[in-house]
């Protein structure tokens, strides 16, 4: 491996691992607001968060296969914290998953 590749891997990694934070708590306040009944004003945040995540993921891949997988494994790894804090804040809902 080269060092532009690490390099670019590296920094996809950080880009996803922010991207990953930004949607994954972004959707956490969704259901929130779901389960309040705010269906209608939940619609715009899901539209800018997948509009979002796409575009996203479409820069990366554009910018090579290292950014691209260093971006996924950011956002997987963000996904895994935020589900695990969301958890440790709601503990009624580990006995609906």
């Amino acid at each position: 491996m080269t060092i532009p590749t690490i390099l670019s891997a590296l920094l996809g990694l950080l880009a996803g691992a922010a991207l990953g934070a930004l949607f994954f708590r972004s959707l956490a306040v969704t259901v929130d607001r779901c389960l309040d009944g705010g269906v209608r004003r939940v619609l715009p945040l899901y539209a800018l968060r997948v509009a979002g995540a796409v575009a996203a993921f479409t820069l990366a891949a554009l910018a090579g296969a290292a950014a691209l997988l260093g971006m996924l494994a950011g956002f997987h790894a963000a996904r895994v914290v935020i589900v695990r804090r969301e958890k440790a804040k709601n503990p009624s809902q580990e006995a609906r998953s």
